[in-house]
Order: structure tokens, then sequence, then C-alpha cells
């Protein structure tokens, strides 16, 4: 399809929308629930709202970064410094303006940013650490995942690896979430542990009958809006525009435990490991200092 062209895809029923929420809400209504839930109004304050390609050229520190080329699922990346990659963005949606062949830029995805760059986080604040267990609330910034793609971008159908939870923050642009149950993945045929080969955006029945009685909803994210989505459920995303946005993959106790027993759902030993580090420290109150010193590989293996 034309990446311009946002009137050809497919539009689903919409997820609940809350204008703000306070922990106890959140938790008591869709945590709790392994329901999802399109959060805006909580970070309004941000200073990231209104980053721009000169903002990133301006803040050149000689650190390269991986860009994902070709298809997301399959890993692809190819190194380079911050100021080209938004630089080529640029380029590429300049030519999409003007109606011109344009060559795709890749795709900034599921990187530790402020990790790499903690000058930024000054621009994420204040953060509503509120919606996440007490044990992340300190040290937040170290479990963010960073994706900066252009109009166009596609990730496609797949669930996280470990079945937490995510906080999806839209900072600039507009995505499209296509969300599916998590009870319902068997109807997805899933490939290896994680990717699905039925694409609800262009469905073919005859070749995934069972994909026929799923129930899909979405969600349209613009910059400010929060997106919750429970353990497990799967998600296609569409690039609507130029965008930057961030995630925060994280368990309670009681989804890391169930993270655990994925071994035997043919998750791979990796993620078996992973979930019991969280476990060991949102249930056995393992220091969040020591965990993540085990942990922090997972933000290089779950890209």
């Amino acid at each position: 399809m034309n990446v311009l062209d946002r009137d050809v895809l497919k539009t689903f029923e919409h997820i609940p929308v809350e204008q703000t929420i306070d922990k106890k809400t959140f938790y008591e209504k869709y945590v709790s629930q392994n329901k999802p839930v399109l959060i805006k109004g909580m970070t309004a304050e941000w200073k990231a709202l209104h980053w721009d390609t000169a903002y990133f050229k301006s803040r050149e520190t000689g650190k390269k970064v991986a860009i994902k080329v070709g298809n997301v699922s399959e890993g692809k990346r190819e190194q380079m410094l911050l100021s080209d990659y938004v630089a080529r963005l640029e380029d590429y949606e300049q030519q999409l303006r003007l109606g011109l062949p344009a060559e795709k830029p890749g795709y900034l995805h599921d990187i530790p940013f402020f990790y790499l760059f903690p000058e930024y986080l000054q621009d994420i604040n204040p953060f509503p650490k509120d919606l996440l267990p007490d044990w992340y609330a300190n040290t937040w910034q170290n479990y963010i995942q960073f994706f900066m793609g252009s109009t166009g971008s596609l990730t496609p159908l797949h669930f996280d690896t470990l079945l937490t939870n995510n906080l999806f923050f839209q900072v600039v642009g507009e995505k499209k979430f296509i969300l599916i149950d998590a009870e319902d993945r068997n109807k997805c045929y899933i490939e290896g542990w994680r990717w699905a080969q039925f694409d609800p955006q262009n469905p073919d029945y005859s070749k995934f009958p069972k994909s026929g009685s799923l129930k899909i909803r979405e969600a349209l994210l613009g910059p400010g809006d929060i997106l919750f989505m429970p353990g497990g459920m799967l998600h296609q995303v569409h690039g609507l525009s130029q965008s930057i946005s961030f995630n925060i993959d994280w368990h309670t106790a009681k989804g890391a435990w169930k993270g655990v027993n994925t071994l035997w759902q043919g998750a791979p030993l990796k993620n078996v490991y992973y979930n019991a580090l969280l476990y060991s420290g949102l249930r056995l109150r393992m220091p969040e200092k020591v965990i993540f010193s085990l942990y922090k590989s997972y933000l290089n293996y779950v890209s």
C-alpha cells in the first residue's frame, strides 16, 4: 500500500480511553483484569513532545545506534550516528511529500535509548512512575526501549517475548496499534515463539481459517498518549507518520511466575531465565540493582 494513504488501513473497535488515571484504578480496572487502555493527559508537560530533527542534530555525541533494515522480525541492523539517521528520516519524509520514489531509511527499533543517552531524560519529566510496580519505580529509565521511524513503518503482529505488561509512550507523531487478546494467539498461527503469520490488515481466511473468529481492536496514538497492553497481547504497529515513541516491559510477581512457566509452552530458555530474575525481584524482594545487573542483557536480546 502507499505509505501516505492512511485511509486504506482497516478500522476496528477502539479500546477504552481514560483522561489520566490513578494507580488504584489502573491496577484494579485494567492490570488485574488483563484489559488494554489508552491513557491521555499524563505527559502533557514533557519537553520531548516538541522534539524535532534539528534538536537531535544539535546534540550529536558521536555515539552510534543500531538501525534495523528490512523486515523488523529478521533483526538485521546497521550502525550509524543518530544525527545521520534523523537526516535520513528527514530526506525520506520530504521525498514522500513530493510524491517521489524514496528508499526506506530503516527503523531505530527497541534500543535502550535513555541508558545510552541519559542527557535526554530531562525531557520526559515528570514521569508517571506510579503506573509501575514499586520495585521498578526508582529506576524505571533502565527498562525503556526506544523507537524512531518513518511514515509507513510496520512491526508485524507479535506478542512481547516475556509475556510482560507493556506501557507504550507516544512522543512525536502518530501510530496505530491493532490488538488481539493473548488467549486468542492460537488463532493467529504463531511461527517460532512470538511472531504471527496472520496479518489482520490483509487477512487471508482461506489460509488461516481459525482467524475468522478473532476479536480485533485498535488504538490510535498521538503525542502524549500512553497505551497499556497486558501480558501476551498480540499487537501489530503501523507508523502513520514520522514518529518517536518508547515502551517499558514490566511484570507483576504473578506475571513473572507465569512467564517462568512458558518453558512448557515452547518459550526459549533465555525467556525463562529473564522471567525468573524478575520473579526474584518482585516476589522474593531481591534488590532491583542486583537483578538489573543480570537482566540488562535482555534489552539487547529483545531487539
